[in-house]
């Protein structure tokens, strides 16, 4: 796991991991009963530990009433800025935890290490949302902290219930639970309080991180050289496009066609260097955790260096080869694009508009509530872990599908608490890409750019097949068809392929017959009614056609200007037809009537880098994720 996806799931998953040991505990002490009402239906539940009889809602209570640190019912609670509440003792134990630093004493006779606290605490982060809660007054801050009144209130009414020992002030293993009058040992590296046995576990589970760091690196490894095979893929695309422009050109452009060739070799060549450069960092890092993996000393100070110079050489590996590089037959010269360029001038409204209230009853209100719509983002998460393809399951709405291209899994998030939930993995995945949800056998499938297969996944999460015969290159962009056939597309092959949800089968192809490709590069479909919309990015439009490949509508050419592209990334629909383009290069959003005219420009106050994955839900929430911000953002 890279350290970006480290720093942004660790959160979720050391709460989460600490929670289902607490709950399973909890479950173990107590055999909870159905008791029907005689009618078939379950009208409360029976608690074999204490022959508390309880209602439907007590669970759901006695949840609300937890603390978020010691998962125990809340004592003399207190709300955060943010509005999570926790026990006072705990919000004390949880800063001291955080601000506990190891110094070293020297005499003559011994080296000694103890632990000491750090008394200019200026602020705290919440341990659930993580926002920064400044602490004027140091620790004592907390006491002035306010009540939570509504939790109290609530406390008093189930007082009479079977209620969690009281919290003492005092230090708490954060494996075992166990309690003690002082801390004994605190991990530099996880910031987490550990009794003396749980610290010798504690320290081989450090240890044993170390295979994990080599699998990492033997991962990127082979990452790298699938990156390194699809740039030098383009590049040959780029001088056959060379090419065929000299050829049109003859021999007035004989000179410029020479220097852009040098400028793709001197291209490939820098990539080739950089290349064996990381490769060389990547077999050195890996030699060096191989023979400090034997020695027995220091295993936190060592694992934290590893895991740094890992995380280092993972985030360079991540960037390798994603420039997008066009070529502009007109001009006659390459254009590299690395992030977008934030546009300031959005498209000039020519008239105010009030929001509509219905937006769905003609292309006319539809085009009014784009007009009106000011596109600031209600949500944003900052520390996604390089996202491409977006998804909203059918079968349940509230969960939300990314595909973390660098770290081999596809997140699943809970849309009402935006929290981490789940993960689509399976051993043969490399690098995620699209996403595709077939509703009638609720499965979910997911593209592998680098693995070049199309995985199919249950509801579940169970992994069900993988179509491994079609021969694509770097696989992008998935949907459902008009008939519920897979719609692919073929990314390195410049087509697009219709395919058998179940058998993997070819049914036909999109966009290429007889050698002849009317695509360069595509990297985004979506359906609309019986046609396919497709981001052709190589060619900066955006083409509809229908499924016996004839092309019926294109829009866009190469540019800056309102209805222009610079590489069209990905594409959406919603229910009324519009076509919202992800225009990267540009670093913003474009909206088009179903006609094809421009409705709506937005993103240069978002801040877009280089926008990868593009949803609008029929709510008309626009949801997406930018691989160079590594972001999520939701209008």
């Amino acid at each position: 796991m890279s350290d970006v996806v480290s720093k942004t799931v660790s959160t979720f998953e050391r709460s989460k991991d600490n929670r289902v040991q607490v709950r399973r505990f909890k479950k173990s002490a107590s055999l909870k009963l159905k008791v029907s009402d005689g009618n078939g239906s379950i009208g409360s539940t029976f608690d074999a530990s204490n022959g508390v009889k309880q209602s439907d809602s007590f669970p759901a209570l006695e949840e609300l009433l937890e603390c978020g640190i010691c998962l125990e019912r809340l004592s003399h609670p207190r709300m955060l800025p943010c509005q999570h509440t926790f026990c006072l003792i705990c919000l004390k134990s949880h800063v001291t935890s955080k601000n506990l630093r190891l110094a070293a004493h020297n005499d003559s006779f011994r080296n000694q290490r103890h632990l000491t606290f750090d008394n200019e605490v200026k602020s705290m982060s919440c341990p659930i949302c993580q926002k920064q809660i400044p602490l004027a007054e140091g620790i004592a801050s907390l006491e002035k902290l306010p009540k939570n009144l509504y939790l109290e209130s609530l406390l008093k009414v189930v007082e009479k219930s079977p209620s969690s020992p009281k919290v003492m002030e005092n230090y708490r293993c954060v494996n075992c639970q166990m309690v003690s009058v002082q801390q004994e040992q605190v991990c530099q590296h996880c910031m987490q309080i550990f009794c003396s046995v749980c610290w010798n576990v504690h320290l081989a589970e450090l240890n044993n991180n170390l295979s994990i760091l080599m699998r990492q690196l033997s991962e990127s490894e082979q990452r790298l050289t699938h990156k390194y095979d699809n740039f030098l893929t383009r590049c040959e695309t780029l001088e056959e496009k060379v090419d065929k422009a000299t050829k049109l050109k003859i021999e007035t452009i004989k000179r410029d066609e020479r220097q852009v060739l040098e400028e793709i070799g001197s291209i490939k060549k820098e990539a080739g260097v950089t290349s064996d450069i990381l490769l060389n960092s990547i077999g050195q890092l890996k030699g060096d955790i191989e023979m400090r993996s034997k020695e027995g000393t220091n295993q936190v100070t060592t694992y934290l260096n590893f895991h740094k110079e890992t995380s280092k050489i993972l985030d360079q590996v991540g960037y390798f080869g994603e420039a997008r590089i066009t070529f502009d037959p007109d001009a006659f010269k390459l254009e590299q694009i690395s992030e977008g360029i934030y546009n300031d001038e959005e498209e000039p409204q020519q008239q105010s508009f009030s929001l509509v209230t219905n937006p769905f009853e003609s292309i006319d209100s539809m085009t009014k509530h784009y007009k009106a719509r000011s596109f600031m983002p209600k949500l944003v998460w900052n520390k996604c872990p390089r996202p491409a393809g977006l998804g909203i399951s059918p079968w349940d709405e509230s969960r939300l599908y990314i595909a973390a291209t660098d770290s081999n899994y596809v997140l699943i998030l809970d849309r009402s608490r935006f929290k981490l939930v789940d993960r689509l993995m399976h051993a043969d995945m490399i690098c995620p890409a699209g996403l595709a949800f077939w509703a009638n056998k609720k499965e979910v499938f997911v593209s592998d750019k680098w693995k070049h297969w199309v995985h199919v996944f249950s509801s579940e999460g169970e992994h069900l097949r993988s179509f491994t015969g079609l021969k694509m290159r770097s696989p992008d962009g998935i949907a459902i068809g008009p008939n519920e056939e897979l719609v692919v597309c073929d990314t390195g092959n410049d087509r697009i392929l219709l395919v058998d949800p179940i058998t993997g089968e070819k049914l036909g192809v999109i966009g290429a017959q007889h050698g002849i490709t009317q695509l360069n590069f595509p990297t985004s479909v979506t359906v609309f009614g019986p046609d396919i919309i497709v981001a052709d990015s190589g060619n900066n439009r955006v083409k509809r056609y229908n499924l016996k490949g004839e092309l019926l509508q294109e829009i866009g050419s190469f540019g800056k200007n309102p209805g222009q592209f610079r590489s069209a990334e990905v594409v959406a629909v919603d229910s009324k037809g519009f076509i919202l383009v992800g225009d990267a290069g540009n670093a913003r959003i474009q909206v088009f009537t179903p006609d094809g005219t421009v409705v709506k420009i937005f993103g240069s106050k978002s801040g877009f880098g280089w926008v990868s994955g593009l949803l609008v839900t029929p709510k008309l929430e626009i949801i997406t994720s930018d691989n160079k911000m590594r972001s999520l953002k939701i209008f």
